[in-house]
């Protein structure tokens, strides 16, 4: 999934007409780590897939089309389904939804906490 991911950012991006440079830009991160994105370097594609989608003005939803999912299901024989159905689409991006979320949440958690640390920083020395 990780390889359809990045080829579909890259295909998006030439479509759009961007460079790499500029999309670095966009999304306010160096040219390097933009190019590791793109060159399967890095998994933080999830990161940014609300800005991506909001450059490439498109949806989540239509981001994934297209995207192979493999969803395993696990019970007490460790049995594994691998496919491409509707059904796997949607669990599959609801998983990467929530974990999307997840990570919104927890950076959201992050800079509370250096808003705080900088306030009491700032209150110490006045």
């Amino acid at each position: 999934m990780q390889d359809q991911i990045v080829s579909k950012i890259k295909k998006l991006r030439k479509e759009r007409g961007y460079t790499q440079p500029q999309m670095a830009e966009l999304l306010h991160i160096d040219t390097s780590a933009y190019a590791r994105l793109e060159q399967q370097g890095t998994n933080t594609w999830g990161k940014y897939l609300q800005e991506l989608c909001n450059i490439f003005e498109i949806t989540p939803e239509k981001f994934f089309e297209g995207i192979e999912t493999k969803v395993i299901i696990q019970n007490h024989n460790e049995c594994t389904y691998t496919g491409n159905s509707n059904i796997e689409h949607q669990t599959a991006n609801q998983e990467v939804y929530e974990k999307l979320i997840e990570q919104y949440e927890k950076r959201l958690k992050e800079k509370d906490e250096q808003i705080s640390l900088l306030k009491s920083m700032l209150e110490k020395k006045s």
